[in-house]
């Protein structure tokens, strides 16, 4: 696969650049007081912590109940199979390393793997682990580059709609004649980025700007039988961070991803008066919920633009609050792919979070956040009703040790 063959790529060139910052020769870098020092560091970091989410499944509010409560023809036809509750709590737990030392130029450069697991407590069969890998290197005038991957390796998103049988011959389908499948997929993300100084923060003059920029390749592969879900492409970002004053810095984001899927054949549900066309062939053209095998291509573009603002209301206690909004354009020209031809959507969100710090290496973080989604028609017109508008709100606490 493409992804496994760029993310061994990335792994290599990791190695490799470790490897000669090893063997070079010993220099001094400087650490974020300013000191000099010399050789490599390690510093473990762990944290853990706990989330409620009141919609982990993305459902409209008119069908969160069905996910604890399903009909009987839901649950004969595998619609909310491990899907124990539409709200649930999220334990996470978070293992990482930050390896200091001597990079180019006797600059500092950080290598930190980091490995995440969720755990579910209702809907247990969406555990999961994530792992990361980041490569920072320090260059002149404050600035970095830096090479980063993200791997989760298997992930339940939800049952996905694969076939209908017409056990009645009534030419319709019901709930009960829907069969839905499990949802799994792989994710890889890697990419990197460089920022730059644009003005530096002094005692004097506390006024500093930095602008970085970057990009990767985003890939997500499904379990069979859901290939025709597989998204890949090109991603791209940017940040410009302004200090304001030594206590408060304000973040603009842009994030851009261009993902492609393969037009695949899939079962649709549709409505023959949509049409004007005599799907199952009885003679009618105005039959309701009519199984079709059609193309369907789910190839979009994503653009999301944000801000944060991080407040530091004490020398132990911080503020950061965050919005961002997301625009969705998909570019299906298949006819019948009613779910993904001529779709946008758009997501909001906003987010606060407070850190205390306890100590100096023990810091405490607790906030939250609501998201809200809205498509441009009033609901999935494909049938298996998978794209919603939706709500969601989440809480959290945590405890950061190390870093």
């Amino acid at each position: 696969m493409i992804s496994l063959t760029m993310t061994r790529t990335a792994c290599v060139a990791l190695a490799v650049v470790m490897g000669g910052s090893a063997v070079a020769h010993a220099q001094s870098s400087t650490d974020s007081a300013g000191r000099e020092e010399k050789g490599w560091r390690t510093r473990p970091a762990i944290a853990v912590g706990a989330e409620y989410d009141d919609n982990v499944f993305l459902l409209p509010t008119s069908r969160k109940d069905n996910v604890q409560s399903p009909s009987a023809g839901e649950t004969a036809s595998g619609r909310y199979a491990n899907m124990e509750s539409s709200s649930d709590v999220i334990a996470t737990l978070t293992a990482g390393l930050d390896i200091k030392g001597n990079g180019l130029l006797g600059r500092t450069l950080t290598f930190t793997p980091e490995l995440t697991y969720a755990f579910y407590t209702r809907s247990s069969e969406r555990s999961h682990a994530t792992a990361r890998l980041s490569l920072e290197q320090n260059v002149a005038r404050g600035g970095r580059v830096r090479l980063r991957a993200r791997m989760t390796p298997s992930y339940f998103s939800k049952n996905y709609l694969v076939d209908a049988v017409d056990q009645d011959g009534s030419g319709t389908i019901t709930d009960a004649e829907r069969v839905y499948e499990r949802g799994e997929y792989r994710e890889t993300a890697f990419g990197g980025d460089y920022r730059f100084r644009l003005s530096k923060s002094t005692r004097q003059h506390p006024f500093g700007a930095s602008l970085q920029f970057g990009g990767g390749y985003y890939d997500r592969v499904y379990d069979t039988p859901h290939e025709a879900r597989d998204l890949a492409g090109p991603t791209a970002d940017a940040i410009l961070r302004l200090d304001l004053n030594r206590r408060v810095r304000v973040d603009a984001s842009y994030d851009f991803g261009a993902l492609d899927a393969t037009p695949t054949a899939q079962i649709l549900i549709i409505d023959e008066a949509d049409f004007a066309r005599d799907f199952n062939g009885n003679g009618t053209s105005t039959d309701l919920g009519v199984r079709v095998s059609s193309l369907v291509d789910r190839s979009r573009t994503e653009q999301t633009v944000g801000g944060a603002l991080v407040i530091e209301i004490s020398p132990r206690l911080d503020l950061t609050t965050g919005y961002d909004h997301r625009r969705r354009r998909f570019s299906s020209d298949e006819p019948l792919d009613v779910s993904n031809r001529g779709r946008r959507d758009t997501r909001d969100q906003v987010a606060a979070d407070l850190t205390l710090r306890l100590s100096r290496s023990i810091r405490l973080r607790m906030g939250g956040g609501w998201s809200t989604q809205q498509l441009n028609r009033e609901s999935d017109a494909g049938g298996a009703e998978e794209v919603d508008d939706y709500s969601r709100y989440q809480a959290r606490i945590g405890l950061l040790f190390g870093r």
